[in-house]
Formats: structure tokens, C-alpha cells, sequence
């Protein structure tokens, strides 16, 4: 089996995976269980998913999802470049939930 994309959300892994049963294309989802344990930070190889298929299946699978992986220009001119209130969502997330940074924590009292 061979990786043919990684989705950038839940709901993308979603229609991929409609799309691949369509059309009878064998597909596996590796970390598809565990990216629903640890959402949050995407972290690649700890809670992404990857899409693998068989290496016969691998070209016509990237056809069927060259709209996921090389975007038109006109999908990509409808998204914002720039969001406040997503980076003000990241930087609440980062200080309120912590557990999602892997890492040590440091304690004030701690030398």
C-alpha cells in the first residue's frame, strides 16, 4: 500500500472515503482511530490520517482526488489568507489546552 493523500479534516477524510468506495478503489486509513482520539494540533505521523491504497490503484486514485490535492485557482481564491479569529482560536487553544503541545511542562518552583 502506498500513501496517496492526508486530509486536513475530518469531514475532507469523509468524502475521500465515500469517493474511494464509489469506485470500488481498496483503501486503509492509517491513524484514522487514533487522529479521533487526540483531535486537536495536527501533528503528522502522531494524530494525521493518511489515505493508503494499493499500488495499482495509485493513479487513478490521485486522479479521482486532484481536486484535494492541487486545488483550482478559483477554490483557493474563495478561502481567506489571513483569519483573526482563527489565530486567536490557535493561541486559545495553545494557552487553555495545553496537553495538546507535546512536551514538558515547566513549573515556576521547579530548579
Amino acid at each position: 500500500m502506498v500513501p496517496v493523500y492526508t486530509p486536513i479534516s475530518e469531514s475532507e477524510a469523509t468524502v475521500i472515503s465515500a469517493m474511494l468506495e464509489a469506485y470500488e478503489i481498496p483503501f486503509f486509513i492509517r491513524g484514522g482511530s487514533f487522529s479521533k482520539l487526540y483531535p486537536g494540533m495536527q501533528i503528522k505521523d502522531y494524530n494525521t490520517q493518511t489515505f493508503m491504497v494499493p499500488a495499482e490503484h495509485y493513479d487513478f486514485s490521485r486522479e479521482l482526488l486532484s481536486e484535494f490535492i492541487n486545488p483550482s485557482k478559483e477554490g483557493l481564491a474563495a478561502l481567506p489568507k489571513w483569519s483573526l479569529w482563527r489565530t486567536l482560536r490557535i493561541l486559545f487553544e495553545a494557552i487553555c489546552y495545553g496537553w495538546v503541545i507535546p512536551g514538558r511542562r515547566w513549573d515556576k518552583n521547579d530548579k
